[in-house]
This record gives C-alpha cells, sequence and structure tokens, in this order.
C-alpha cells in the first residue's frame, strides 16, 4: 500500500496525509455529499500519534496500514462515531463497539476518517435518504453513483482516503464501484466476519472492499479476514490474497465462461461492446473463454428481492412504534408495495430454490474457474428521487431492477464476485466487468482484476473532481 510504504519511510508524515486528506473530503463533501459525518479530531490526534512513534526511532514491526485512512459504510457499527443505518430513526445511535472488520483494520493501524452514507438499511440501488440528502457521482454529478454503498464509493474514487469499507447484499458495494470506475470486491461469504447482520442464518450480505488500486484491495482483505466466533460463517481458515498471482493464476491456466445476458436482461449496447472488448484482449492474453448465448443458470432475481424485502420488513418489525414513525416516506412506500413471504412453505421453497441455484453454479464451476458479465447493464440514472431514475437500455425505458439484475446471485450462494474497471463508454462514464468465482477464490478475482488492469489501466483515470 503506497501511503503506509510512504509513512513508514518518512517520505510524508501521517499527518501530513491526513490533512491533504481532509482537503479532499471537504472538497468532495460539497459536490457529492459521500459522507455521514467526519472523525477529524481524533483521526489528526491518531496520525499524530503515528509520528511521534516514527520519529522516538520506533518503527519496528509497523502494522500493515500504519497511518493509512479510512471510511465506514453508515451500516456498520463504529465505537466512536453514531451509526444511522440512513435512518432518522437511529440518527443518535452510538455503538458500543466496532464490527470486527472495523475492529480489525485499527489494529492494523488504519485510521477512521468517517461514515459514508447509505440509503435507509440499505434498501435500494440508489444513495439518498431523508436523513443525508443525495449522494451524487463524480462523474456526473446529476447521476447516481449507485448504491447502496455509494458514499463508500464516491469516497475511494475522489481519493478521500485509499480505502472504503461497505456492505454488499445484493449488489451494493459492485453496483456503485461499477459506476464511480473502481474496485469492488464481494467477498465470500464468512471471509470477513459480518457479526452485526441480524441474518446469520439467510445471510446474503457479506462486508466488502472498495478501493481503486489492487493492491490497497489485497491489504485490507488481509487485515479483515478471518475465522470470528461471533459469524458462523466465518469459522473456517481464509487464505491471505497475494499481489502475485497464485501457482493456478497464469491465463493459460484460466477457462472463463462469459455471459452477455445472465438472467435473461439484454445490456445497452454501448455497455457491452466495451466489455465484449475486454473478454477479446483476455482471451488474448491467454485466458481460455467460452461464451454461452443463454442463461445456463436460469436464475430469477425474484428470490433475491424477495428475501431482501422480507429480511427488511423484519427489521422493520422489531422496531419499536416511535422508530417506525421515523422512517423514510419512500421506504414506508416500498413496505406498503411489496408482498412478503409469511407462511412456512413458502419461506422453504425460496430457501429450496436459493439451493437449488447454488447447485446450478457449483456446476458451471467445475468447468470454469470465472464467469464474467458486465456488472451493469446501463448508464446510471439520475441522482434526485423527485426524476425519472429508470436506466436507458438500447434505447428503451426500463426500470431499475433492469440495471443490476444478476449481481444478487453471488449474495444467494455465497460466492465471492468483484467489479473491475474496464474503460469509459462514449459519454465518458466508467463501465464496469463483473467476474464470479468459487468459494474462497479472492486470490483468482484479483489475478483477474491485475490482469484487467494491464489491459486498461484505471487507476490514471480520474472524475474531473478529483
Amino acid at each position: 500500500m503506497q501511503i503506509a510504504a510512504l509513512i513508514r519511510t518518512q517520505q510524508m508524515s501521517a499527518l501530513e496525509v491526513m490533512a491533504a486528506t481532509r482537503q479532499q473530503a471537504e472538497r468532495i463533501q460539497v459536490a457529492c455529499n459521500p459522507f455521514v459525518s467526519f472523525n477529524w479530531e481524533r483521526a489528526m490526534t491518531q496520525a499524530r500519534q503515528c509520528d511521534q512513534r516514527l520519529s522516538a526511532g520506533d518503527s519496528a514491526a509497523l502494522p500493515a496500514l500504519f497511518g493509512v485512512p479510512f471510511s465506514v459504510k453508515d451500516l456498520l457499527n463504529t465505537r466512536d462515531m453514531c451509526t444511522s443505518y440512513g435512518s432518522r430513526a437511529f440518527q443518535h445511535y452510538q455503538p458500543d463497539k466496532d464490527v470486527v472488520a472495523v475492529s480489525r483494520l485499527r489494529a492494523a493501524g488504519a485510521i477512521l476518517i468517517g461514515k459514508t452514507t447509505t440509503p435507509e438499511f440499505a434498501a435500494k440501488v440508489l444513495t439518498d435518504s431523508e436523513l443525508t440528502g443525495i449522494t451524487r457521482n463524480p462523474w456526473d454529478t446529476q447521476r447516481s453513483p449507485g448504491g447502496s454503498s455509494g458514499g463508500a464509493c464516491v469516497a475511494a474514487a475522489t481519493g478521500v482516503g485509499p480505502l472504503a469499507v461497505s456492505t454488499d447484499g445484493g449488489g451494493s458495494a459492485r453496483i456503485p464501484a461499477a459506476a464511480c470506475g473502481i474496485l469492488g470486491l464481494k467477498v465470500t461469504m464468512g471471509a470477513i466476519p459480518h457479526e452485526s447482520w441480524p441474518f446469520h442464518y439467510g445471510n446474503n450480505s457479506s462486508i466488502s472492499i472498495n478501493c481503486r488500486h489492487i493492491e490497497d484491495l489485497v491489504a485490507s482483505f488481509n487485515a479483515m479476514s478471518g475465522a470470528h466466533t461471533l459469524d458462523p460463517w466465518s469459522r473456517r481458515t481464509t487464505t491471505k490474497l497475494s499481489l502475485a498471482p497464485s501457482p493456478q493464476g497464469s491465463p493459460n491456466r484460466k477457462k472463463i465462461l462469459f455471459i452477455p445476458a445472465l438472467g435473461g436482461q439484454s445490456c445497452d449496447q454501448k455497455i457491452l461492446t466495451l466489455v465484449q472488448q475486454t473478454v477479446t484482449d483476455l482471451q488474448r492474453a491467454g485466458y481460455q473463454v467460452d461464451q454461452a448465448n443463454s442463461d445456463p443458470l436460469a436464475f430469477d432475481p425474484g428470490i433475491a428481492m424477495q428475501m431482501m424485502a422480507a429480511n427488511l420488513a423484519a427489521r422493520v418489525r422489531a422496531m419499536t412504534p416511535q422508530q417506525q414513525e421515523l422512517l423514510g416516506s419512500g421506504l414506508k412506500i416500498l413496505l406498503s408495495e411489496k408482498t412478503f413471504r409469511s407462511d412456512g412453505v413458502g419461506l422453504q421453497a425460496d430457501a429450496m430454490a436459493r439451493s437449488q441455484l447454488y447447485d446450478r453454479l457449483e456446476g458451471l464451476l467445475t468447468d470454469y474457474a470465472m464467469i464474467l458479465t458486465p456488472t451493469l447493464n446501463a448508464q446510471p440514472p439520475q441522482a434526485d428521487p423527485t426524476q425519472d431514475q429508470r436506466v436507458l437500455i438500447n434505447g428503451e425505458q426500463q426500470g431499475l431492477a433492469s440495471w443490476w439484475s444478476h449481481l444478487s446471485i453471488a449474495n444467494l450462494t455465497g460466492h465471492p464476485a468483484i467489479s473491475i474497471p474496464c474503460g469509459m463508454d462514449e459519454d465518458g462514464l466508467p463501465v464496469g466487468l463483473h467476474a464470479l468465482a468459487g468459494w474462497d477464490a479472492e486470490q483468482t478475482l484479483v489475478d483477474l482484476a491485475a490482469q484487467v488492469q494491464r489491459l486498461y489501466d484505471w487507476t490514471d483515470q480520474l472524475p474531473t473532481l478529483a
């Protein structure tokens, strides 16, 4: 990680890094509104303590992320900052401890600078709420950055800290990663403990990572991953990631299945052309590529939508009447319009469909190391919720569900998945390539991201605002 190296070798002080981060954050906050709150007083104090340690000659065994600024999505508990979940109902809620992932980052030397925006309870794929207002895309501020980790991705895309900790329950880290032109890794279920998620069984959400540089993704994954007793899915050894390709990492040993229309949803041609070109370039680089012109998974996105909506309804039911009264109007409308599973047979039918999807996916992954698709099927919609927020796909206006239709597969089955920047469309907006691999195969995804970066170095592409 470059910033940690600069601090460790005293080419820059931790305080200089933090001051520059603060200056950038305050500028981007005005233009894009990616933060709920900041932690500058504590962050500056901790940066000074880093410098004092180095000045005293105590540079032995410095932690990997020594002095590195990071942000946390306002869906994850932090001991020294309020966690509102994007809701007025929890506006002043102060947790008494960090989630495990945040605690591990702090132990690795990283410094928390603030909490990033999320829609209320991460309940939609755009980032706005009655509590925090509208978060905007730095490539085009009239457009949304996507969601629900929109604030995290705007922060990472504009250089407000090299690392943003997010969550992904249906595409929430990958949607805005593609829309903002950065990396978005949804890890294997349990690879990073997610003990604060209230549904351990029937889980669909993972702690996730958003950043611009592969080195930062690797360092942060290694800091946060590993078994913890509070998350039943994390009770296993997690292999640490490396920037060096894995033993099976050479392209000629990687067989890929490219599915342009997973879930039967078409992709806008201007996006599909860029993704197809990247797949062709990967093939020229030595990857073996097959293309499926139909959906071999027979994926029904409705399974994920039903499960996510039912989980949300259960969370709302557990609130006090006073808290329910403070919920945003959009969330109330969503809850009133949805029909939720309440019968045991229906719930088990959904669980069985989820299991069958896992079986079909594992069948494909016996023959292929990865499955590639476009991350998103269209350009981002308008940011303002009072405007038409449909997306345009090949000249036809379609609902938001068409925008990200296939991403929730990885949430239903627990597999790791990543969005990788692969170019800019004709309107100057970033496009993402999506890859899904087998359980605990994050290294395979990192190897692919490194190969794509050799073909198209997105780190040279910055929004004008940055």
